[in-house]
Protein backbone atom coordinates (compact mmCIF):
# COMPACT_ATOMS: atom_id res chain seq x y z
CA UNK A 1 0.00 0.00 0.00
CA UNK A 2 2.84 2.39 0.82
CA UNK A 3 4.39 1.96 -2.62
CA UNK A 4 0.99 2.50 -4.23
CA UNK A 5 0.71 5.73 -2.28
CA UNK A 6 4.14 6.82 -3.50
CA UNK A 7 3.23 6.04 -7.12
CA UNK A 8 0.01 8.01 -6.69
CA UNK A 9 1.80 11.03 -5.22
CA UNK A 10 4.56 11.02 -7.80
CA UNK A 11 2.03 10.82 -10.63
CA UNK A 12 -0.52 13.31 -9.32
CA UNK A 13 1.99 15.57 -7.61
CA UNK A 14 4.14 16.11 -10.69
CA UNK A 15 1.12 16.41 -12.97
CA UNK A 16 -0.16 19.32 -10.87
CA UNK A 17 3.20 21.10 -10.59
CA UNK A 18 4.79 20.55 -14.03
CA UNK A 19 4.04 24.12 -15.15
CA UNK A 20 6.18 25.38 -12.28
CA UNK A 21 9.03 23.19 -13.50
CA UNK A 22 8.65 24.86 -16.90
CA UNK A 23 9.15 28.19 -15.14
CA UNK A 24 12.19 26.71 -13.40
CA UNK A 25 13.55 25.57 -16.77
CA UNK A 26 13.24 29.10 -18.12
CA UNK A 27 14.98 30.46 -15.02
CA UNK A 28 17.89 28.03 -15.39
CA UNK A 29 18.22 28.97 -19.06
CA UNK A 30 18.41 32.65 -18.08
CA UNK A 31 21.03 31.85 -15.42
CA UNK A 32 23.14 29.98 -17.95
CA UNK A 33 22.82 32.77 -20.51
CA UNK A 34 23.77 35.37 -17.90
CA UNK A 35 26.82 33.34 -16.88
CA UNK A 36 27.86 32.80 -20.50
CA UNK A 37 27.59 36.50 -21.37
CA UNK A 38 29.38 37.57 -18.17
CA UNK A 39 32.16 35.06 -18.82
CA UNK A 40 32.61 36.17 -22.45
CA UNK A 41 32.61 39.82 -21.43
CA UNK A 42 35.26 39.21 -18.79
CA UNK A 43 37.41 37.06 -21.06
CA UNK A 44 37.35 39.68 -23.81
CA UNK A 45 39.00 42.13 -21.41
CA UNK A 46 41.36 39.67 -19.72
CA UNK A 47 44.99 40.68 -20.26
CA UNK A 48 46.22 37.14 -20.92
CA UNK A 49 44.71 33.67 -21.58
CA UNK A 50 45.75 32.39 -18.14
CA UNK A 51 43.56 35.03 -16.51
CA UNK A 52 40.44 34.04 -18.43
CA UNK A 53 37.51 32.10 -17.01
CA UNK A 54 37.49 28.59 -18.39
CA UNK A 55 34.31 27.40 -20.05
CA UNK A 56 33.50 24.57 -17.64
CA UNK A 57 30.41 23.09 -16.05
CA UNK A 58 32.03 23.53 -12.64
CA UNK A 59 32.20 27.30 -13.11
CA UNK A 60 28.58 27.29 -14.27
CA UNK A 61 27.37 25.42 -11.17
CA UNK A 62 29.35 27.70 -8.88
CA UNK A 63 27.78 30.73 -10.57
CA UNK A 64 24.28 29.31 -10.17
CA UNK A 65 24.45 27.85 -6.66
CA UNK A 66 27.47 29.54 -5.08
CA UNK A 67 25.44 32.19 -3.32
CA UNK A 68 27.40 35.20 -2.11
CA UNK A 69 30.36 35.97 0.09
CA UNK A 70 29.87 37.18 3.65
CA UNK A 71 28.33 40.62 3.86
CA UNK A 72 30.24 42.94 6.15
CA UNK A 73 28.34 46.22 6.67
CA UNK A 74 30.58 49.20 6.15
CA UNK A 75 30.23 52.74 4.81
CA UNK A 76 29.91 52.64 1.05
CA UNK A 77 29.60 48.85 0.92
CA UNK A 78 26.27 47.79 -0.61
CA UNK A 79 24.57 44.51 0.12
CA UNK A 80 24.94 42.34 -2.99
CA UNK A 81 21.58 40.60 -3.09
CA UNK A 82 21.98 37.02 -4.44
CA UNK A 83 19.06 37.32 -6.84
CA UNK A 84 19.41 34.07 -8.79
CA UNK A 85 20.20 32.07 -5.64
CA UNK A 86 17.19 33.46 -3.80
CA UNK A 87 14.80 33.22 -6.75
CA UNK A 88 15.75 29.61 -7.48
CA UNK A 89 15.17 28.42 -3.92
CA UNK A 90 11.98 30.40 -3.42
CA UNK A 91 10.63 28.89 -6.63
CA UNK A 92 11.53 25.43 -5.37
CA UNK A 93 9.79 26.13 -2.06
CA UNK A 94 6.70 27.27 -3.95
CA UNK A 95 6.69 24.20 -6.19
CA UNK A 96 6.23 21.92 -3.16
CA UNK A 97 4.01 24.25 -1.16
CA UNK A 98 0.39 23.40 -1.91
CA UNK A 99 0.06 19.92 -3.40
CA UNK A 100 -0.15 17.87 -0.14
CA UNK A 101 -2.95 20.04 1.23
CA UNK A 102 -4.82 20.50 -2.04
CA UNK A 103 -4.69 16.74 -2.50
CA UNK A 104 -6.14 16.25 0.97
CA UNK A 105 -9.12 18.39 -0.02
CA UNK A 106 -9.70 16.43 -3.24
CA UNK A 107 -8.89 12.73 -3.65
CA UNK A 108 -6.53 12.51 -0.71
CA UNK A 109 -9.25 11.85 1.85
CA UNK A 110 -10.42 8.77 -0.07
CA UNK A 111 -6.83 7.58 -0.39
CA UNK A 112 -6.32 8.21 3.31
CA UNK A 113 -9.33 6.06 4.20
CA UNK A 114 -8.24 3.26 1.88
CA UNK A 115 -4.68 3.11 3.23
CA UNK A 116 -6.09 3.01 6.81
CA UNK A 117 -3.29 5.00 8.26
CA UNK A 118 -2.34 8.64 8.36
CA UNK A 119 1.29 7.80 8.92
CA UNK A 120 1.68 6.13 5.53
CA UNK A 121 -0.06 9.06 3.83
CA UNK A 122 2.31 11.54 5.49
CA UNK A 123 5.45 9.51 4.73
CA UNK A 124 4.36 9.26 1.10
CA UNK A 125 4.06 13.04 0.89
CA UNK A 126 7.56 13.31 2.37
CA UNK A 127 8.91 11.02 -0.35
CA UNK A 128 7.14 13.13 -2.99
CA UNK A 129 8.61 16.30 -1.47
CA UNK A 130 12.15 14.88 -1.52
CA UNK A 131 11.66 13.64 -5.08
CA UNK A 132 10.48 17.09 -6.15
CA UNK A 133 13.61 18.75 -4.77
CA UNK A 134 15.88 16.20 -6.46
CA UNK A 135 14.05 16.66 -9.78
CA UNK A 136 14.46 20.43 -9.48
CA UNK A 137 18.24 20.16 -9.18
CA UNK A 138 18.42 17.40 -11.79
CA UNK A 139 16.56 19.68 -14.17
CA UNK A 140 19.06 22.47 -13.45
CA UNK A 141 22.04 20.21 -14.08
CA UNK A 142 20.51 18.88 -17.32
CA UNK A 143 19.88 22.38 -18.65
CA UNK A 144 23.36 23.54 -17.69
CA UNK A 145 24.91 20.47 -19.33
CA UNK A 146 22.89 21.02 -22.50
CA UNK A 147 23.91 24.68 -22.46
CA UNK A 148 27.56 23.69 -22.12
CA UNK A 149 27.32 21.23 -25.00
CA UNK A 150 25.59 23.74 -27.28
CA UNK A 151 28.02 26.55 -26.45
CA UNK A 152 31.19 24.50 -26.62
CA UNK A 153 31.86 24.53 -22.88
CA UNK A 154 33.64 21.62 -21.23
CA UNK A 155 31.83 19.32 -18.79
CA UNK A 156 34.86 19.52 -16.52
CA UNK A 157 34.27 20.47 -12.89
CA UNK A 158 37.40 22.65 -12.86
CA UNK A 159 36.98 26.03 -11.15
CA UNK A 160 38.81 29.09 -12.48
CA UNK A 161 40.43 31.56 -10.04
CA UNK A 162 39.15 34.43 -12.20
CA UNK A 163 35.56 33.38 -11.34
CA UNK A 164 36.07 35.49 -8.24
CA UNK A 165 35.75 38.56 -10.46
CA UNK A 166 32.22 37.93 -11.73
CA UNK A 167 31.20 36.53 -8.34
CA UNK A 168 32.42 39.81 -6.79
CA UNK A 169 34.67 38.14 -4.24
CA UNK A 170 37.25 40.25 -2.39
CA UNK A 171 36.85 43.19 -4.75
CA UNK A 172 37.44 40.96 -7.75
CA UNK A 173 40.91 39.72 -6.80
CA UNK A 174 41.62 36.26 -8.15
CA UNK A 175 41.15 33.44 -5.64
CA UNK A 176 42.00 29.78 -5.74
CA UNK A 177 38.92 27.58 -5.49
CA UNK A 178 39.83 24.21 -3.91
CA UNK A 179 38.69 21.10 -5.77
CA UNK A 180 37.04 19.97 -2.53
CA UNK A 181 34.53 22.80 -3.00
CA UNK A 182 32.81 20.79 -5.74
CA UNK A 183 31.24 18.21 -3.35
CA UNK A 184 29.83 21.10 -1.33
CA UNK A 185 28.43 22.67 -4.50
CA UNK A 186 26.81 19.42 -5.65
CA UNK A 187 25.64 17.95 -2.33
CA UNK A 188 24.66 20.66 0.11
CA UNK A 189 22.22 22.79 -1.95
CA UNK A 190 19.88 19.80 -2.61
CA UNK A 191 20.25 18.46 0.94
CA UNK A 192 19.61 21.85 2.53
CA UNK A 193 16.55 22.46 0.37
CA UNK A 194 15.18 19.00 1.16
CA UNK A 195 15.38 19.87 4.85
CA UNK A 196 13.82 23.30 4.34
CA UNK A 197 10.99 22.01 2.15
CA UNK A 198 10.13 19.22 4.58
CA UNK A 199 10.18 21.74 7.42
CA UNK A 200 7.92 24.02 5.38
CA UNK A 201 5.49 21.16 4.76
CA UNK A 202 5.46 20.18 8.43
CA UNK A 203 5.00 23.80 9.49
CA UNK A 204 1.99 24.04 7.15
CA UNK A 205 0.20 21.62 9.48
CA UNK A 206 0.20 24.36 12.13
CA UNK A 207 -0.16 27.52 10.03
CA UNK A 208 -1.42 28.20 6.53
CA UNK A 209 0.93 27.13 3.72
CA UNK A 210 1.38 30.73 2.60
CA UNK A 211 2.72 31.72 6.01
CA UNK A 212 5.07 28.73 6.10
CA UNK A 213 6.35 29.87 2.69
CA UNK A 214 6.99 33.30 4.16
CA UNK A 215 8.99 31.66 6.96
CA UNK A 216 11.12 29.94 4.31
CA UNK A 217 11.66 33.27 2.56
CA UNK A 218 12.71 34.95 5.81
CA UNK A 219 15.15 32.13 6.61
CA UNK A 220 16.75 32.40 3.17
CA UNK A 221 16.94 36.18 3.31
CA UNK A 222 18.40 36.16 6.82
CA UNK A 223 20.92 33.52 5.77
CA UNK A 224 22.06 35.68 2.88
CA UNK A 225 22.54 38.67 5.17
CA UNK A 226 24.29 36.91 8.06
CA UNK A 227 27.02 34.29 7.91
CA UNK A 228 26.19 32.01 10.80
CA UNK A 229 26.15 28.22 11.30
CA UNK A 230 22.70 28.66 12.88
CA UNK A 231 21.10 29.96 9.66
CA UNK A 232 20.82 26.89 7.46
CA UNK A 233 20.75 28.79 4.17
CA UNK A 234 24.47 29.46 4.63
CA UNK A 235 25.20 25.78 4.03
CA UNK A 236 23.61 26.07 0.58
CA UNK A 237 26.20 28.74 -0.31
CA UNK A 238 29.54 27.14 -1.27
CA UNK A 239 31.09 30.61 -1.28
CA UNK A 240 30.58 30.65 2.49
CA UNK A 241 32.33 27.35 3.00
CA UNK A 242 35.09 27.13 5.58
CA UNK A 243 37.28 26.29 2.61
CA UNK A 244 36.72 29.82 1.32
CA UNK A 245 36.50 31.97 4.46
CA UNK A 246 37.96 31.55 7.93
CA UNK A 247 34.61 31.72 9.72
CA UNK A 248 32.74 29.76 7.06
CA UNK A 249 30.43 26.77 7.47
CA UNK A 250 31.61 23.20 6.99
CA UNK A 251 30.35 20.41 4.77
CA UNK A 252 30.03 18.03 7.72
CA UNK A 253 28.06 20.50 9.83
CA UNK A 254 25.76 21.21 6.88
CA UNK A 255 25.02 17.51 6.41
CA UNK A 256 24.35 16.96 10.12
CA UNK A 257 22.21 20.11 10.46
CA UNK A 258 20.15 19.18 7.39
CA UNK A 259 19.62 15.58 8.52
CA UNK A 260 18.45 16.75 11.95
CA UNK A 261 15.88 19.08 10.38
CA UNK A 262 14.75 16.33 8.00
CA UNK A 263 14.23 13.83 10.84
CA UNK A 264 12.50 16.35 13.11
CA UNK A 265 10.24 17.57 10.30
CA UNK A 266 9.19 14.07 9.24
CA UNK A 267 8.60 12.86 12.80
CA UNK A 268 6.95 16.02 14.14
CA UNK A 269 4.85 16.37 10.99
CA UNK A 270 3.73 12.75 11.27
CA UNK A 271 2.67 13.24 14.89
CA UNK A 272 0.88 16.49 14.08
CA UNK A 273 -0.93 14.94 11.12
CA UNK A 274 -2.17 12.11 13.35
CA UNK A 275 -4.06 14.73 15.37
CA UNK A 276 -5.10 16.92 12.47
CA UNK A 277 -8.74 17.54 11.54
CA UNK A 278 -8.61 16.44 7.91
CA UNK A 279 -12.00 17.95 7.19
CA UNK A 280 -10.46 21.41 7.65
CA UNK A 281 -9.17 22.70 4.31
CA UNK A 282 -5.86 24.45 4.00
CA UNK A 283 -4.98 24.50 0.34
CA UNK A 284 -5.45 27.70 -1.60
CA UNK A 285 -3.08 27.55 -4.53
Amino acid sequence: MFFKLIRYDLKVGFSTTYKRYLVASALFAVIFLTFFLSMNSFNSLAPEPEAQIKRTLGNMLLYAFGGMQEYKPAPGVAFQFPAFWMLSYLLLAYITLYYPFNDLEEFGQNILIRCRGRRLWWFSKCVWNISSVLCFFLLAWIIFIIGCLLSGCSLSMELSPSMSAILKLDNGRYMQFPASLIPQTLLLPPLVMISMNLFQMALSLFIKPFYSFMVTAVVLLTSSYYLSPFFIGNYAMPLRSDQMVANGVSLTAGIIFSLIIIIVSVVAGGIAFQKRDILKGEGDG
